[in-house]
Formats: structure tokens, sequence, C-alpha cells
């Protein structure tokens, strides 16, 4: 199966999603490619998928499952029964999978979307999908290609999201620090625009005001580990 059928194929799913107004919205690659023409097949940021990432809540989640069957999506039953509060997992013909996050994005940090995830909405809201990938402690090639590849298509759109940002990081100083080095790694790439406006980013980043308990985190600063070690997804 190629990028565009598995793009194509998310966007089936979430259609009928929109349609029983149910709670779901892309992030990973699929996500960027619905989002920046950059990401997508030709464009200088392009990468291939191997799977499709979706994310709902639990609210949802039943309706969900019934909707991803429905489009010929097959559960993995016996992974659902022990992760279906916060994951569940299904193939697709080509053996690709489909990966649902319930109301949670666990990697290194922890990134909840509750309310912030309405019906009929494509894509993770920007500020929750930008830190998807800030928050990785170790930038795989994929997370570079997709983060540079929004701060050239989305630029206006992500400072407009400043404020959820601060949000989001303020009383996390673990998540904070993490995003600050990804973005430290992207003010060095090659493409300078990007790493332009990663650089400012980054500056902005810098000047946000943490709350009092992630100042507390702050003076121990990175003698302990602020981040969990993802597991394989």
């Amino acid at each position: 199966m190629t990028d565009i059928d598995r793009t194509a194929r998310a966007q089936v799913l979430l259609s009928a999603a929109a349609e029983a107004q149910v709670p779901a919205a892309a992030l990973g690659g699929v996500a960027f490619q619905l989002l920046c023409g950059s990401a997508r097949a030709g464009g200088r940021y392009h990468r291939s998928l191997a799977d499709i990432d979706l994310a709902t809540t639990g609210r949802a989640r039943r309706a969900l499952d019934e909707l991803a069957v429905a489009a010929g999506f097959v559960a993995d039953e016996p992974f659902n029964r022990m992760n279906g509060a916060s994951r569940m997992r299904y193939e697709d013909a080509d053996g690709s999978h489909l990966d649902v996050f319930v109301d949670e994005f666990r990697l290194c940090h922890v990134l909840t979307w509750g309310r912030a995830l309405p019906a009929g909405q494509p894509t993770l809201p920007l500020a929750e999908l930008l830190l998807t990938k800030l928050q990785v402690v170790r930038l795989e090639p994929k997370d570079i290609s997709d983060l540079l590849a929004l701060l050239t298509d989305r630029w206006d759109d992500v400072c407009a999201q400043r404020g959820r940002l601060t949000e989001l990081v303020r009383n996390d100083w673990g998540l904070w620090r993490t995003a600050r080095g990804s973005l430290e790694t992207l003010a060095a790439a090659p493409d300078p625009v990007a790493a332009g406006r990663a650089a400012e980013l980054l500056e902005r980043w810098q000047a946000i005001p943490l709350g009092a308990k992630a100042r507390m985190r702050a003076a121990v600063g990175d003698r302990v580990r602020w981040y969990e070690e993802p597991e394989e997804l």
C-alpha cells in the first residue's frame, strides 16, 4: 500500500467518524501530510508512512472501533482487551497497522487531549500535534521531516498557537525541557527558512513563564532524568 493509499484510508475512516459525530483525529505522518504540502509526495519533506495513527476519546472508543472494523480494519483483539482503555490496534489488508490512542499519547512524556478533540476535526489540534513530535528526546529523521514541514507550511498557524503551547508546558518542566532540545536540533537544520523559524520559536520557548512546580523541577535540572524511555510504537 502506498503513502497516498494510507492517507486515503485514514481519510475514509475520519470522514465516517465525522459523519457519525465520533471524535477522531490523525496524528503522526498522516496528520502532517494532511496539513502540509511539503510533506506529501513530491514535497521536500515527504517520507514513507508505515502505518496510520489516530486519536480519540474514552467515550468514543467503542464507536470508533465499530467504524474501523466497518472500514475493513481487523482488530487485534488480545491487544485491545488488555490495552483498550488507552490504545487500540488494528491491521489493514497489507499488514500495516492502525493505532488508535485514547485520551492520551504516551511516549517520552504524556500528552492528553480530552475536550480538545471535537468531532469533525481531521487532525489533532496544532499545538498538541506539534508537541507529539517536540516531546521526542531523540528525534528520528521522520520526526525532523514532519516538524520542518510544519514550520515551512504552517508557520503563521504555529505562531497563533503560542498561548496554547504555553498552557500545555508551563507546569511541566520535563516536557518544556525536551521540547527545547528538539527546537535546538531543528534550529541547526540545513533549510535556512525552517531553521530560522525554529530558532525564533526557541527564543520564545525560553521566555515561557513556568509555573511554581515547574520552576522547582527546573532547579534540579538535568541531574535527574526528566523523560520516559518510550516503548516501541
